[in-house]
């Protein structure tokens, strides 16, 4: 089977197997209370299935119950919505509909570039009035944090609940008995993406130019940069999804992820400002205050080159199961494949707003402002050694604060589930069946698309916390420490939908988490001096320790910088 009908079958099983009865497994025991119609599985147990799986070599015009049902017209175009919505029911479509696909819509936190401890200026003792230079550098993210507290995909939608996939393996074994061909194990297929996760690649140079005077320091610094964000899976589950669907052909496979998984552009960065004073010196301790602003500058110059951009729509599309029905029911020799396909189609539609949402990230901070106000503190070792090596070591300190100002961001929801209309809805009237079917086609609908509203939102505070010891010589130096990163939840204000929009979004499930982060950070740093100016080469590196809401990662940079 060629990649694009694997895959298509994978992303349908992920996406679809909330709504449609060839991919079904079923959530929590709410069966539909109808007053005026029998329960679910009588009504299966009562329907008659030759009438929509029936082989043409036993057609009789005279003894099918089909035509006997919806008579010779409904053949040539298809089963009636009576006929759809009384087999969906039978299935249990109508309690899968309960069940929540998204646990979460929200947007993935990320840390600037500017925050990152590597960056930090000061680290050697700067003879001249001006600096200059450029870092380049490298970071990785090998797995982002969905939410708080887990990296995984089944943490973000609904892959592994256990009240669905008991609901969906109900609905797979009554079609499976019906028609084997479209057996699919739900469970199997889902847990192939449950731990699925999120990869970001940061690479290219950050500049930056520090100027000083007697008392006060000025720096700039921005990047710019490659980003690219992928859906990941390890070797051993590309293995066992191979496993699963067959092998691919490598060609095929590639221009499929570059067209739904893979999102990269190349740009420039948000620029970071800072300028602080000495207010305190002392044979041991020295004392800057200072402020800062992030200054939303980022902009991408190109994108697309490995993978995708991805639109964010404000509206829903349109379901037509009749052409889904019509496919099943036309006696060719491969209509399982055509139901395939047309299901795959529409749930990659579905697929690619969650990579919208998760992987085609800004560059800079989504156009906030941000403004803020920091403590450097510096402290000689030989205070309290007094030795001609502790001359060389001090200890240094960062602290810092940043807030932001609102601004206009697209943002995903998805509807909130209204069971008690779905309890309550009647679909026992067969004169309202087009009209009923049209129902279950737009609650399908709700459960699988997500939708971006224009939002005005201020993102969280910022607090830094870093400190490390470095050693100065006359040509080598080093330097190590440790830093403390966290970001306050953003807040929500004005969302730019309809008022029925409003009343259906959930808006609980957009925000996103607290996120916080620890390093280790560290250098080596060479100094070559000439009668002209001061020139600095250093490798330095950090890492991840701990987190929660942000992913780990780690950076590598060279920076080259002047002092004259």
């Amino acid at each position: 089977m060629i990649i694009l009908q694997r895959l298509r079958l994978a992303i349908a099983s992920i996406m679809l197997f909330n709504a449609l009865p060839a991919l079904s497994s079923e959530p929590h025991n709410l069966a539909p209370d109808h007053s005026n119609y029998s329960s679910a599985d009588t009504e299966l147990k009562n329907f008659d299935f030759d009438s929509i799986f029936f082989d043409e070599q036993d057609y009789d015009p005279f003894s099918n119950e089909f035509l006997d049902t919806v008579g010779n017209d409904h053949m040539n175009r298809g089963p009636s919505p009576e006929i759809i919505i009384e087999f969906l029911l039978g299935l249990g479509v109508l309690n899968i509909l309960k069940e929540p696909l998204f646990l979460h819509t929200n947007e993935l936190n990320k840390r600037s570039l500017l925050d990152q401890p590597i960056f930090e200026p000061d680290r050697p003792q700067f003879p001249g009035l001006w600096v200059v230079g450029a870092s380049a550098f490298a970071n990785k993210t090998n797995r982002s944090n969905f939410t708080k507290n887990s990296d995984r995909f089944d943490s973000y939608v609904a892959l592994t609940q256990q009240s669905l996939l008991e609901k969906l393996a109900n609905s797979v074994n009554k079609i499976t008995d019906l028609a084997p061909a479209l057996s699919v194990d739900a469970a199997q297929i889902l847990g192939l993406f449950a731990n699925m996760t999120i990869e970001q690649r940061q690479v290219g140079f950050m500049l930056h130019c520090t100027k000083k005077t007697h008392k006060t320091t000025f720096r700039i610094l921005a990047p710019l940069y490659y980003l690219e964000n992928n859906f990941s899976l390890t070797p051993k589950e590309l293995d066992a999804v191979a496993e699963v669907f067959g092998e691919s052909d490598p060609e095929e496979e590639k221009q499929f992820r570059k067209a739904h998984f893979i999102n990269d552009k190349i740009g420039l960065g948000d620029t970071r400002i800072e300028i602080d004073q000495r207010i305190l010196k002392r044979p041991s301790f020295t004392l800057r205050l200072g402020g800062l602003a992030t200054i939303p500058t980022a902009w991408a110059w190109g994108e697309g080159f490995q993978g995708s951009s991805y639109s964010k729509p404000s509206t829903l599309p349109t379901l037509n199961l009749d052409p889904l029905f019509e496919a099943i029911t036309n006696p060719t020799p491969t209509p399982e494949g055509i139901a395939l396909e047309s299901i795959g189609d529409f749930a990659l539609d579905s697929f690619d707003r969650i990579a919208a949402n998760l992987i085609d990230m800004p560059l800079g901070n989504n156009r906030h402002l941000g403004i803020g106000g920091y403590m450097r503190g510096k402290t000689s070792l030989s205070s309290m050694i007094n030795t001609p090596f502790a001359e060389r070591i001090s200890f240094c300190n960062r602290i810092s604060l940043e807030l932001f100002l609102p601004s206009t961001e697209q943002r995903f929801y998805i509807n909130k589930i209204n069971q008690q209309e779905l309890d309550n809805y009647n679909f026992s009237n067969d004169e309202e069946a087009a009209a009923n079917l049209i129902f279950l086609e737009e609650k399908i609908v709700e459960r699988l698309f997500l939708r971006a509203f224009n939002t005005r939102i201020r993102p969280g505070a910022i607090f830094r916390w870093s400190s490390q010891a470095e050693y100065t010589g006359k040509r080598f130096g080093f330097n190590l420490g440790s830093d403390f990163w966290l970001q306050d939840k953003a807040k929500f204000s004005t969302i730019h939908a309809s008022p029925v929009a409003l009343k259906q979004i959930d808006v609980a499930k957009a925000q996103q988490p607290i996120a916080y982060q620890s390093k280790i950070f560290g250098g080596l740093i060479f100094k070559h001096k000439t009668p002209q100016n001061c020139w600095f080469i250093s490798l330095n590196t950090d890492a991840s320790i701990s987190n929660k809401g942000i992913g780990q990662d780690y950076t590598l940079s060279l920076n080259f910088e002047a002092s004259f």
